[in-house]
C-alpha cells in the first residue's frame, strides 16, 4: 500500500535520520528566493575562477528543470544537512605561526564521497515506498542548486551575515545536500519574518526587502528558540582579516582566504598574503567569531567519515618537506597521504602555494632551506610563492642566506611572473 503523503514525509526524515543526517525538511519545488541577487552577484565578477556558477543559471532559479528528459516532473525537494562540529581547534594550535592551519570541514574524509552514496541510499528508499521507477536528482552542493536558499525556505535555520546556514541550536557548521523527487509529501512549514532590518541596509547591499533576513520565527520546530537572528552583531564582518566582506550576506570571494587557498589555481595577490596567517586550506574566522556557535559542546559527528584525523588540523609545516615524509614536493606522496581527502582538491602545488605563504608570514630563519626547495620546484605558482616568503626573511631578519638563495636562483629562472617575485623579495 502507497503511504499517504504525510506517512511518506515521515518516513523520509526517519530513514534520513538511520542513515546518519542530522537534519531533514521537505518543501514544494518553487521559485529560489535569491536567483536574481545570485545572478547580480555573478554578473559583477565575484565568481572568480569559478565559472561553474556562471552556468545554468535558469537551473538555479528554477530546479524543476533539473528533470531529465523522459522522467517525471519533480515536485518536491529533500533538504538535508550534516552536523560536522566536533571541537574548537585549540589556540596552541590554531595560533602556533608553525603549524598550518586547515578548515574543519576537511579535518575527515571528503565530505562529498561520504554523503552522496547516502543520498542515492535515501532515494532508493524512497522509491521503495512509492513504487517510482525512476531516479531522483542527488546533489552534494556541487549541482545547480541554491542549497542554503532551500534550506532558509524548509524551515533547517536562518542565513546569516556571514552568509551561512545558522541553526540555532547546532549552529553553522552544517554541511547540505539536496534529493529532488517527483513524489508530493507533507510539507515542513516556512519560517516567517517577525521583523525587517532598515531599509537602507537593505538597498545597499542588493535585498529587496521582503528577503530581509532579520528575525525569523519558527512555528513548528521546537528546539529552535523563537526567534532567530544577527541582530546587530557584526562580529563575523569585523574579525575576517582580508575584509571579504561587502557587507552583510555579501561575501567578496576574490579577497577570501578560502577561495585562495582552495579555488583559484594561479598567484594569490600580494597584498593579501600578509592577512592569511597561518590558514593553508579554507577559514573558518568568520564562524569561530559567530556567537551562535559559542554554546557548541564536544560531540562525535554521526557520519564516520567525518571524523576529525590530527594530521589533517594543524600540520606541522615543515613535516612535508622531510625526506620520509615529502608531501609538500612530491605529488604521488601528496596523493597518498591526502587520501581520501577534501585537501586534493587544491593539488599539490596549489597547496604548497598556500604554505609558501604561511611560511612567509612566519618568517623564521630555520624556514630557508625548506623555501630553497620550493624555489626549484617545478611548478611557477610554488616558485614565485617561495620566493615572496623568502623575501619575507630577508625583510624581518635581514637574513644574508635567503639573499644568497633568491640571488641564486635569479638567472636559473625563465618564468617572468618568478623573476618578477624574486626581484620584488631582494628589493
Amino acid at each position: 500500500m502507497t503511504p499517504s503523503p504525510v506517512q511518506l514525509s515521515h518516513l523520509i526524515k526517519q530513514e534520513a535520520r538511520r542513515l546518519g543526517f542530522d537534519h531533514c525538511a521537505l518543501l514544494p519545488m518553487t521559485t529560489a528566493p535569491h536567483a536574481a541577487f545570485f545572478e547580480q552577484w555573478v554578473a559583477a565578477g565575484r565568481s572568480g575562477e569559478m565559472t561553474y556558477l556562471a552556468r545554468n543559471q535558469a537551473k538555479r532559479r528554477d530546479p524543476q528543470l533539473l528533470a531529465e528528459a523522459g522522467q517525471p516532473e519533480l515536485r518536491s525537494m529533500v533538504v538535508l544537512a550534516v552536523n560536522h562540529f566536533q571541537f574548537a581547534l585549540p589556540p596552541a594550535l590554531r595560533d602556533d605561526p608553525s603549524r598550518g592551519v586547515i578548515a574543519s570541514y576537511a579535518w575527515g574524509d571528503d565530505y562529498h564521497e561520504i554523503i552522496r552514496p547516502l543520498l542515492y541510499a535515501l532515494d532508493g528508499f524512497i522509491c521503495s515506498q512509492s513504487g517510482r521507477q525512476s531516479q531522483g536528482k542527488c546533489l552534494v552542493d556541487t549541482g545547480p542548486v541554491l542549497e542554503r536558499d532551500w534550506a532558509h525556505q524548509s524551515g533547517l535555520g536562518f542565513i546569516g551575515k556571514n552568509c551561512c546556514l545558522i541553526r540555532p541550536q547546532s549552529g553553522s557548521w552544517l554541511l547540505l545536500a539536496t534529493i529532488l523527487i517527483p513524489e508530493v509529501v507533507a510539507y515542513d512549514p516556512p519560517p516567517r519574518p517577525t521583523q525587517a532590518e532598515p531599509m537602507s541596509e537593505l538597498v545597499l547591499h542588493g535585498l529587496p526587502p521582503r528577503e530581509a533576513y532579520g528575525a525569523w520565527h519558527f512555528p513548528t520546530n521546537r528546539e529552535f528558540l523563537k526567534s532567530a537572528t544577527c541582530g546587530r552583531c557584526t562580529r563575523c564582518l569585523t574579525a575576517c582579516p582580508t575584509d571579504a566582506f561587502v557587507g552583510p550576506y555579501h561575501l567578496d570571494p576574490q579577497r577570501c582566504i578560502s577561495y585562495w587557498t582552495i579555488e583559484a589555481k594561479g598567484p594569490i595577490p600580494r597584498t593579501l598574503r600578509p592577512h592569511f596567517g597561518n590558514r593553508i586550506f579554507g577559514c573558518d574566522i568568520c564562524q569561530e567569531v559567530c556567537p551562535w556557535n559559542y554554546h557548541l559542546t564536544e560531540r562525535t559527528p554521526l557520519l564516520d567519515g567525518l571524523l576529525a584525523q590530527a594530521e589533517r588540523m594543524a600540520p606541522a609545516l615543515l613535516d612535508g618537506f622531510q625526506p620520509a615524509t615529502p608531501y609538500w614536493l612530491d605529488a604521488t606522496a601528496f596523493s597518498d597521504h591526502f587520501r581520501r581527502s577534501p585537501i586534493k582538491r587544491a593539488k599539490r602545488h596549489g597547496m604548497l602555494r598556500n604554505v609558501c605563504v604561511a611560511l612567509g608570514n612566519w618568517a623564521y630563519p630555520m624556514i630557508i632551506e625548506p623555501l630553497t626547495l620550493a624555489l626549484h620546484d617545478p611548478a611557477p605558482l610554488v616558485r614565485g610563492h617561495a620566493a615572496w616568503a623568502l623575501g619575507e626573511v630577508l625583510r624581518r631578519h635581514l637574513s644574508p642566506h635567503a639573499a644568497t638563495m633568491l640571488r641564486t636562483a635569479l638567472p636559473q629562472e625563465n618564468d617572468d611572473w618568478v623573476r618578477e617575485e624574486i626581484g620584488l623579495a631582494l628589493g
